[in-house]
């Protein structure tokens, strides 16, 4: 099978995978559907008002997991296994890198507010942001209509479904399926950073965010790329969703996620201009290392 997916062009390979993705994700949610409308036949199957209101738990399990395990997770994982042992285009894990990509991570993390207000006065000169505003409000209380109370069934849910599965599917998508081919074939990783991160923020859809997101998939891509493991991309990202659906929960974001800050921002700056200089020293110094 591996010999068979291996004399595949790269993009075939990738188109073939996206398939995969989507047979799955249709298995997954028919199954679902099937199990939750058997155990809850009083769940209206065709009136997602009313299952957004009234089973918001059934409805995170028939209309959020399938798609994360299906579209996303499953390509991933068949990736990954197809690919295992074929290329050495990735450094071993270390110590020293593990800690770099989690430390830029939570550099970017509180840089946040500055990108975002970057992106308002973006939305503002496009004249497109009193219409993203207001899909943005729609869906944030959509979501938190899901998520509940802090302590509820459907609380915890959402931790599970929107943090954990969320986090991992989404690394095994973007980061181990889509960045790893994409720099496997072209060799170059600025395009591979670049375009996973865009793909990686266009299919949120949550373009008043687009460039936080955009920033996000860089920086996840990179922690992929420097520390060998999709491990540490994994664990900050569904630290940083279950974050999220916790303020939600509770209705209060942190004072330095709505506005700029300079208690946050200049110490975020500082650790990032330092973590680029650190990497660059680093990568200097095993290139010379290699030439002699």
């Amino acid at each position: 099978m591996k010999e068979k997916f291996d004399s595949f062009t790269p993009f075939l390979q990738a188109i073939l995978l996206f398939v995969v993705g989507a047979v799955a994700f249709i298995l997954i949610s028919i199954i679902t559907t099937l199990v939750i409308t058997i155990i809850y036949p009083e769940m209206p199957v065709d009136d997602l008002n009313l299952q957004l209101k009234a089973f918001p738990i059934q409805y995170m399990f028939v209309n959020f997991m399938p798609f994360q395990l299906g579209f996303l997770l499953t390509p991933g994982l068949v990736y990954t296994y197809l690919r295992k042992d074929a290329d050495n285009i990735l450094a071993k894990p270390k110590a020293v890198t593990v800690l770099w990509s989690f430390l830029l991570f939570i550099s970017v993390f509180f840089l946040l507010p500055f990108i975002s207000e970057i992106n308002l006065d973006i939305t503002k000169f496009l004249g497109a942001y009193e219409a993203l505003v207001a899909a943005k409000e729609i869906a944030d209380k959509q979501l938190a209509g899901l998520v509940g109370e802090s302590g509820s069934a459907s609380f915890y849910s959402s931790l599970l479904i929107i943090g954990v599965i969320t986090g991992i599917a989404e690394e095994f998508a973007f980061r181990k399926f889509l960045f790893h081919h994409m720099l496997v074939n072209t060799k170059k990783l600025s395009l591979s950073l670049i375009s996973s991160a865009v793909i990686f923020a266009l299919l949120h859809f949550n373009y008043i965010q687009i460039l936080p997101l955009f920033s996000f998939g860089l920086v996840l891509a990179m922690m992929y790329f420097v520390s060998g493991s999709i491990i540490p991309g994994i664990i900050m990202h569904a630290l940083n969703n279950i974050l999220n659906v916790y303020w939600l929960a509770n209705d209060n974001f942190p004072s330095w996620m709505n506005e700029l800050d300079l208690k946050t921002t200049i110490p975020a700056t500082l650790l990032l201009l330092g973590l680029i200089v650190f990497h660059l020293r680093r990568q200097n110094s095993s290139q010379m290392k290699r030439e002699k």
